[in-house]
């Protein structure tokens, strides 16, 4: 009698302390469960805010390219997924913008070639004035070719602009690839690259005004051509680095997966079972493989659409550096202590057409990578 006590004793004792194991194991994974949940709001509002941020940026961006003639579509917000988005059309009111813009720049070399003929120069030299000449037409010839090429291939732009949605959305859709720190540096990225590129331009105009002694009438012959060239190499490196960062996010994906299948069968070749791939594995895998080609054909098409301004500026900024060049090389020359001040202002300016190019240069080098 005494040993069955002791075994319902017993019983009752392991069942109580089962029943109270059930219960802690229970609260525990109620305190897991709604942990995962907080922090898988936290990450939510991450990138929400994070996707407002750059949705934002990008509207300001937009709207600055529009009035500088490097935006001739139109565009509309829509709502994607409780998120805002955008999608891009064909507009004809840009065209007739940026032939009205054109016809300005072509009427200015009516007031700034006899300005650049009797300039006072620090040193006139006829190579000098020839120079000065030749940069002022091909100033205006450059602004008006990349204008008129934003009219003719705006339906190209438009349509790298949609895909370029469209990709986004499908990479948000079918994997979680939204790591805030990449998108972070995006935002950020952008953010530097622009600022820095206002405040050379104000250094360069207070260089001009205060060191040169030019006015507004001058600055149609560079600063303009100038400005206009750098925004349009910013405008591509902006989309080099979207297109870059949709790859990277797509080649994680896809060593993402790689990795975890190969553990796999790592495991199944230990228990010497049958090696099986999952079919939705393959698909992802398509998946992504489609979302690489459509990404080596917008990358294909911006460069196409982006080949002839950036032939033109490219010459351009060359022309500009060899006249800036020549100037530095006389000042040092010289022995005119008020030269270091024109010295100054020809530093800022050689700064200001590196810059940009050494952004893009850097930017496509970068997705080259990615690529292979």
């Amino acid at each position: 009698m005494e040993e069955d006590s002791h075994c319902k004793m017993s019983s009752i004792k392991n069942s109580t302390f089962m029943d109270v194991n059930k219960i802690s194991n229970c609260f525990r994974n109620k305190e897991n469960s709604i942990a995962e949940k907080n922090s898988e709001q936290k990450v939510n509002k991450m990138k929400s805010e994070l996707h407002q941020d750059l949705f934002w940026t990008f509207r300001i961006l937009i709207v600055f390219f529009k009035l500088i003639g490097l935006a001739t579509f139109a565009h509309q917000i829509v709502i994607y997924e409780k998120r805002m988005s955008y999608t891009f059309q064909y507009s004809k009111l840009g065209i007739v913008y940026n032939i009205v813009l054109s016809s300005l720049m072509i009427a200015s070399n009516y007031m700034s070639i006899p300005l650049r003929l009797n300039w006072n120069y620090k040193i006139k030299t006829n190579l000098s004035v020839c120079i000065a000449v030749l940069q002022t037409v091909f100033g205006a010839l450059m602004i008006c070719v990349t204008l008129i090429s934003y009219c003719i291939n705006q339906k190209s732009l438009v349509r790298i602009a949609n895909r370029l949605i469209t990709i986004e959305h499908e990479i948000d859709r079918l994997y979680d690839l939204y790591y805030p720190l990449q998108r972070q540096r995006i935002f950020y990225t952008i953010m530097i690259v622009c600022i820095l590129k206002i405040c050379l331009l104000i250094l360069l105009l207070f260089t001009e005004i205060f060191t040169i002694h030019t006015g507004p009438v001058s600055w149609l012959t560079d600063v303009l051509p100038t400005f206009h060239m750098s925004w349009l190499l910013i405008q591509y490196f902006l989309l080099v680095t979207i297109i870059q960062t949709d790859f990277a996010d797509v080649n994680r994906a896809i060593q993402s997966l790689i990795r975890i299948n190969t553990s796999d069968l790592q495991l199944q070749s230990l228990y010497r079972t049958r090696i099986i791939v999952n079919n939705s594995t393959i698909h992802q895998l398509l998946q992504l493989r489609d979302v690489h080609c459509h990404l080596c054909k917008i990358s294909e098409d911006a460069s196409s659409f982006y080949s002839l301004p950036l032939l033109f500026g490219i010459a351009f900024f060359f022309l500009t550096l060899i006249y800036n060049g020549y100037y530095f090389l006389s000042f040092l020359l010289t022995d005119d202590t008020l030269n270091y001040s024109y010295n100054i202002g020809v530093i800022i300016w050689i700064i200001c057409l590196i810059y940009p190019i050494c952004l893009l240069t850097s930017r496509i080098t970068r997705i080259l990578i990615e690529v292979e």
